[in-house]
């Protein structure tokens, strides 16, 4: 069944102006049969800490300078524009070679606002750390630092909710990625007038081959749960609700450092949503598959990528994959397909200043209509010690 939509879709698309070259690109990617997780490493922002240094003080900082613009003409997500600027200064103790205390301010500030700044917080980490396993408790490595798919967590909340606190265990080394979290983010008092809201995930990534032609196979799970209730509040205008993400793929890897094309990546995924609890959507299960193929150089990398969802929602995951509207209340597209062309342009200009710029234009194939977006991003982290306490 699945396969006869595909192939009728198609054939609506290929009747557009558009039919010699997207009809080249369907057929030849859908033979690969694959999905790549975009790679976000030059946004990332891990903890900058070196275990080995004891007893020591220091100083770290993270900024990140954006402009992400949404050329979107649909009903599932209309476009805008980001442009701003965030900062996190933090003052660090090294208590020993397991322990860090890390604490500091979350500042952003949008272009054109009416207040100075659009948000300012204070962020605090007590990271333990041994044998590769990381223990984060207060701010987390969040948002993008997960490495889920865009489906499952919006690119965009790593500009507009970056900061996550809770708990987190993290490993990260070359023969696995694994990542599960509590992002608490709404507490609640007895007798509160709302109610409380958490997120929980899970990424759990082993590289089961790994040769020395540089082949690998990575197996991939992920999961997110999002809760909105408790037993204490007194609110009865917002419903509750218990919702499911979850995902299952493999990733494919050719590298070859010395090669123009430096890297190959095939990964097809499942994804499923299922509504558990509460009446916040229109659909209580969905499902979608996610396909891509990717090629990087040096500098620039090229996805190409097809999603087709049937009544697919996630909370926390970029809207446009959505069948439910997040800017027309009430509409919703049960079936959603889509083709992307994504170009990434990324360099690193100077030592720890990378920058980013990216094109992303995709086909929405049931309306045969063409929307865009690019992003530029320009980020400086660094960290260093004062000595010894």
């Amino acid at each position: 069944m699945k396969q006869v939509k595909i192939k009728n879709s198609i054939q609506l698309f290929c009747r557009t102006r558009f039919k010699k070259f997207l009809l080249t690109l369907v057929y030849g990617f859908l033979g690969f049969l694959s999905f790549a997780q975009v790679d976000n490493h030059f946004l990332y922002d891990p903890a900058l800490t070196n275990f080995a240094d004891s007893n020591k003080l220091g100083f770290a900082i993270f900024n990140n300078n954006y402009m992400r613009n949404t050329e979107y003409y649909n009903k599932i997500e209309v476009g805008r524009t980001l442009l701003g600027y965030q900062l996190m200064p933090s003052l660090y103790y090294q208590a020993n070679s397991h322990i860090r205390l890390q604490g500091g301010l979350f500042v952003r500030k949008d272009f054109g606002g009416n207040e100075p700044f659009t948000r300012v917080t204070p962020t605090f980490t007590l990271k333990i750390q041994n044998n590769k396993w990381l223990i984060n408790f207060g701010t987390l490595e969040g948002t993008l630092n997960h490495r889920m798919l865009e489906s499952m967590v919006d690119i965009a909340s790593w500009i507009e909710n970056p900061i996550e606190n809770g708990f987190q265990l993290k490993h990260e080394s070359k023969s696995l990625f694994f990542d599960t979290w509590i992002h608490w983010e709404k507490f609640i008092e007895r007798g509160a007038n709302e109610k409380e809201v958490l997120t929980a995930g899970l990424n759990y990534q082993p590289t089961l081959i790994a040769s020395e032609s540089g082949f690998s196979f990575t197996p991939i799970t992920q999961g997110m749960i999002s809760h909105r209730g408790g037993q204490i509040d007194t609110d009865t205008l917002k419903s509750f609700y218990v919702i499911a993400n979850y995902a299952a793929g493999f990733r494919l890897m050719k590298q070859n450092p010395n090669a123009y094309i430096k890297e190959w990546r095939l990964e097809p995924y499942l994804l499923f949503y299922h509504q558990n609890d509460g009446t916040l959507y229109p659909f209580k299960g969905g499902s979608s598959v996610y396909l891509n193929a990717a090629a990087k150089t040096k500098n620039i990398g090229l996805m190409l990528s097809y999603w087709n969802g049937n009544q697919y929602i996630a909370p926390r995951g970029t809207p446009i994959y959505s069948s439910v509207s997040l800017d027309v209340p009430g509409y919703t597209e049960p079936d959603r397909q889509l083709l992307f062309i994504r170009i990434f342009y990324e360099k690193s200009l100077f030592e720890k200043l990378n920058l980013s710029l990216r094109t992303e234009p995709f086909y929405d194939i049931n309306h045969s209509t063409f929307d865009y977006s690019f992003s530029v991003y320009l980020t400086y982290g660094g960290s260093w010690n004062f000595g010894k306490k």
